[in-house]
């Protein structure tokens, strides 16, 4: 009998589990043996359960199962290259692996009042960096992971892996840049305290369920306060959705009184959630988000802002892209000035500047 991990999200009536199936206070909810059907399947999702392990009956299933998983309509051809590597298949076993411990290992912070392991956390992470062999860069590949950003855990595990990127690009020294991967892996962690059915809702959310989930900032304080870690993390919790102009919250708090790691890691977690794909959306392309925090440059720290900004725009010169006029090209220079919008090279030669031509833009990666 052969077995695969898939995530909730892949789970298709008549697939058949390979192992019982605990909720976070040990009761069995679904036993090994058990046929999926949409009941089952949602009565799982209900439970918060992340990973499943199936039993594989022949090699068509699996080949299914890979392909059925990541079909995208209109896929931009470059991220379908990624997709189908390897080496994003080795990263993603090894982050989907990270994502179910995380699941078990916060939840039982949360109902259990387990004490907080930071650096078994943090090995969680590193194994992840440690699967990507790619010659694509990571947030690419982060940007690839359907289905897992409208889950905590999962959104949580690519925060966590942007700020470890980030803090290299500010140049920080070992310790602040576990600190950081350690703030962006805990900064939802009061989500868990929210019920699943307004966190995961695909449709614009009410009045009164926008009231219940801006309360996840101070129910994850109020989880941290305990625990044996540095209180940066503890504010990165707090303070992630306040906004320098004071337009945020949970405090409404201004530029001086946010927390510095919490000002890196709100960038880390807005670019997260703007790229990567959700259920009733496609993810936008890394120069629309990067213009999107241009325009908003007055509600983030611009001196780290500026920084990842110019990092994550350098990434892709060299690249090729179709623009919304049809035009194919090489991105050959980025304007420092309109970092969403470089210099493309046309396939005749002809060099377009985005930043004076506003009546086009970069419409995909091909």
């Amino acid at each position: 009998m052969a077995v695969k991990r898939i995530l909730i999200s892949e789970a298709k009536e008549g697939m058949e589990l390979a192992g019982d199936v605990y909720d976070t206070k040990g009761r069995l909810i679904a036993p090994f043996g058990t046929v999926l059907d949409k009941e089952i399947i949602r009565k799982l999702e209900n439970y918060d359960v992340v990973v499943l392990k199936i039993i594989v009956k022949s090699d068509i299933d699996d080949i299914f199962m890979e392909s059925s998983a990541y079909e995208r309509s209109e896929e931009s051809g470059y991220f379908e290259k990624i997709k189908q590597s390897e080496d994003f298949k080795t990263f993603r076993y090894s982050f989907e692996e990270s994502v179910d411990e995380l699941s078990n290992k916060l939840n039982e912070v949360v109902y259990k009042n387990e004490e907080i392991d930071i650096n078994g956390l943090l090995e969680s992470v590193k194994k992840v960096i440690n699967s990507n062999s790619s010659r694509y860069n990571l947030m690419d590949i982060l940007s690839c992971m359907r289905g897992y950003d409208d889950l905590t855990f999962a959104h949580s595990m690519s925060v966590s892996l942007i700020c470890n990127v980030f803090a290299g690009w500010l140049g920080y020294g070992a310790k602040d840049v576990e600190l950081l991967t350690a703030a962006g892996l805990l900064h939802d962690i009061g989500k868990i305290k929210i019920p699943k059915e307004i966190i995961a809702k695909p449709s614009r959310l009410t009045d009164e369920e926008y009231r219940i989930i801006k309360m996840h900032p101070i129910l994850g304080y109020e989880i941290l306060k305990s625990q044996p870690v540095d209180n940066r993390i503890r504010n990165a919790a707090l303070m992630h959705h306040e906004k320098c102009d004071g337009s945020g919250y949970p405090q409404g708090l201004k530029r001086n009184q946010i927390d510095d790691v919490a000002k890196i890691v709100a960038i880390a977690d807005v670019y997260d959630a703007m790229t990567a794909n959700r259920v009733y959306r496609e993810g936008m392309s890394p120069f629309d988000v990067i213009e999107y925090f241009e325009m908003c440059i007055d509600i983030f720290e611009p001196g780290y802002l500026m920084i990842f900004l110019q990092k994550i725009a350098l990434l892709y010169v060299g690249s090729t892209v179709l623009l919304t006029d049809g035009t194919e090209g090489k991105i050959i220079m980025i304007n420092s000035t309109s970092l969403g919008r470089p210099v493309v090279l046309s396939t005749n030669n002809k060099a377009i500047d985005l930043s004076k031509d506003k009546s086009i833009k970069i419409a995909k990666l091909i």
